[in-house]
């Protein structure tokens, strides 16, 4: 996945996926409160959206593979595209 400010141009991990937000693995990490891009790729379709970010966790970049670092962020209001094709993935695992 991929985000940031004005473009989504950095790289992260896309953790704890939901259909109103998600938790970002990175150390570059922004304020809460920061509206930012994201990209989210699947194989057969991208979404980008807006999001909040709620919190950040940033440590120190040798104990970055130790502790869990990133945000946790809300997507801004969804798009309907986005909300159905979550309920569709989600599906598939249940």
């Amino acid at each position: 996945m991929k985000y940031g400010t004005d473009k989504a141009d950095r790289t992260g991990f896309t953790k704890n996926l939901s259909e109103t937000g998600l938790f970002i693995g990175t150390n570059n990490v922004f304020k809460p409160g920061t509206t930012i891009q994201v990209e989210i790729k699947f194989p057969e379709r991208t979404f980008n959206m807006w999001a909040r970010v709620v919190w950040a966790k940033k440590v120190p970049s040798q104990l970055a593979h130790v502790v869990e670092c990133g945000m946790g962020v809300c997507f801004v209001d969804p798009s309907p595209e986005w909300l159905e094709f979550y309920d569709r993935w989600r599906a598939q695992f249940s």
